[in-house]
């Protein structure tokens, strides 16, 4: 069996077939300009940050994107509107504060990430 990489995970964004048989006709994986830009950011820092608004694809991308890499599920969900941060890990709801605590606990997250991989 083939090991799920990177690549695959780009193809089955863009809406072609990942060469894995990980994508679902079920579950979105097909990013717009826009969501691809978030997740282009999510590789550099090392989290997901979405908000309550955004399509639940980006959301299965990024999963998938994880378990490519070897990296800990980390999502940051912000709620501009209230000032509230919600932040997942291994898709568990971990914690939810301030948006600036959020995005502090996120980084804490990573830096631990990153010491993993």
């Amino acid at each position: 069996m083939k090991k799920l990489k990177l690549d695959h995970v780009e193809r089955l964004s863009r809406g072609k077939r990942s060469g894995l048989n990980i994508g679902s006709r079920s579950v979105g994986h097909y990013l717009r300009p826009y969501e691809r830009a978030a997740y282009q950011r999510a590789l550099k820092k090392g989290y997901l940050d979405i908000t309550e608004k955004d399509r639940a694809n980006l959301w299965h991308i990024w999963g998938k994107a994880c378990a490519a890499m070897q990296w800990k599920f980390l999502v940051l969900i912000k709620d501009t509107d209230n000032g509230v941060g919600t932040v997942y890990a291994s898709n568990k709801k971990v914690s939810e504060s301030e948006l600036v605590n959020a995005k502090k606990r996120m980084k804490d997250l990573v830096l631990s990430n990153l010491k993993l991989a």
